[in-house]
Formats: C-alpha cells, sequence, structure tokens
C-alpha cells in the first residue's frame, strides 16, 4: 500500500483536520465573566456542546434508547456532517477519485459519498451492536501519563464493552468499516475496485478512528476542561 496514497486519503486528512481545528476555534469562544452574569443559570455554551459530541465520558450503562440515539447523532450529526463534508473538500483538491474530476458536480458526488459510506458504516455497527451486545463509545482512560492514556485510546478502536464491564474485541465496529468499505466499492469508480482498495480504505477508515480516539482523550487537556 502507498504511503503517498493513504496521506492523500480523504477521510484520514479530512477527519485529523476537523476534529484537531474545531476544537481550537471554538476554545476562542468569550466565556462570561459568572461575577457579572446578571442571571445565575447555568447556560450550554458552544465549547459545552463540542465536548458533548466528542468528549469521552466514564462507563454508564447503555440503554437500547441511548444506543439509537447514538447511532442518529453518529449517522446525521453536526460531526459527520462537517467531518464529510471537509473530505469532500480534501478529495477535490486532491482530485480524488480522478474518474469524478473538478467543479460543483464532482464535489456533491463525493460529498455524498462520504456521507452514504458512513451511513452504512454506522447501519452495520449499529445492527451488529445489538446482536452482540456491544457498546462502542469511547471511554476516557483512568490512567496517567502521555503514553498509557494514547495505547488505551488507539486499543479502544478495536475494543467494544459489554453489559457485564468486560471488554473485548468489537466484531460490530469492525463489521462496520469492512462492510462500508466492500459496499462503497459498488457505486466508486473503477479505482476503487478490487480487493486491494476494500482493504486500503478499511484501513484508512480504522487508522483515521484511532487518531480521532487520541485527540478526544487529550481533549479536555487541550482545552483546560475538568472531567
Amino acid at each position: 500500500m502507498s504511503l503517498i496514497r493513504i496521506f492523500i486519503s480523504t477521510r484520514c486528512c479530512a477527519t485529523v483536520l476537523v476534529a484537531a481545528y474545531l476544537p481550537l476555534v471554538v476554545a476562542q469562544t468569550p466565556q462570561k465573566d459568572p461575577a457579572t452574569s446578571s442571571s445565575a443559570a447555568p447556560q450550554t455554551s458552544a465549547i459545552d456542546k463540542v465536548l458533548g459530541w466528542v468528549a469521552p465520558g466514564q462507563p454508564t450503562h447503555l440503554t437500547e434508547k441511548d444506543r439509537f440515539q447514538l447511532y442518529m447523532v453518529n449517522t446525521g450529526g453536526p460531526v459527520p456532517l462537517i467531518g464529510e463534508m471537509a473530505a469532500a473538500g480534501i478529495g477535490q483538491w486532491a482530485n480524488r477519485p480522478k474518474e469524478w474530476g473538478q467543479g460543483w458536480h464532482a464535489f456533491g458526488e463525493r460529498y455524498g459519498s462520504d456521507l452514504a459510506y458512513n451511513a452504512v458504516r454506522q447501519t452495520i455497527a449499529y445492527g451488529t451492536s445489538v446482536v452482540f451486545r456491544e457498546d462502542n463509545r469511547y471511554f476516557a482512560s483512568q490512567k496517567h501519563g502521555f503514553w498509557p492514556r494514547t495505547k488505551h485510546a488507539l486499543a479502544s478502536t478495536f475494543i467494544a464493552r459489554h453489559p457485564d464491564g468486560s471488554s473485548q474485541f468489537s466484531i460490530s465496529a469492525m463489521s462496520g468499516v469492512i462492510g462500508a468499505s466492500a459496499i462503497s466499492s459498488i457505486w466508486g469508480p473503477a479505482s476503487w475496485k478490487g480487493a486491494g482498495n476494500i482493504a486500503e480504505n478499511a484501513g484508512i477508515t480504522i487508522a483515521t478512528t484511532a487518531g480521532f480516539n487520541v485527540l478526544r482523550e487529550f481533549l479536555l487537556d487541550i482545552l483546560h476542561r475538568t472531567k
């Protein structure tokens, strides 16, 4: 697999850029001084909303209602909509896939394809997680130090929590990635066909998810927030 192709891959580049840039922008949102505030009622700031979408929490019981709501947010929420739009923009810049060319029509194809890829991935993962009772939410590490926490974030890419509190290999998460990579090759151009390209897309998705997990692990530290 070419390292250059991986580097310019749409999803990998876009997700890392958006995930890294968005919290830093939100961190600049002016905050009201509690001493001068005329209302004692707490208000939800933009940064709190971002943290609600991406910051890791502590392990809690996952109800089926919660599972479905997470599926909807992961499929059509702000993070995938913004992330896939950025992905389409970078794909346009890199002219990947080349068969789609340039122009607004090509951008629409790329954006629609990326959204469809994510929808297929989330749908397969959701259905499989119900069957195997897997919880694929990312939970903050209880460890200290950069490398122990980083290892936890990377390992969490492949791990799911079960109702008994145990952590095992996530069948649903990996099924979603592999299934979406295979199915997207059906509507994709010729350069997306074949087992090699399917494996490459799956590998890029896994690598991007792992990188995003690392960012989430340290997000509160970056924004100087407490857990």
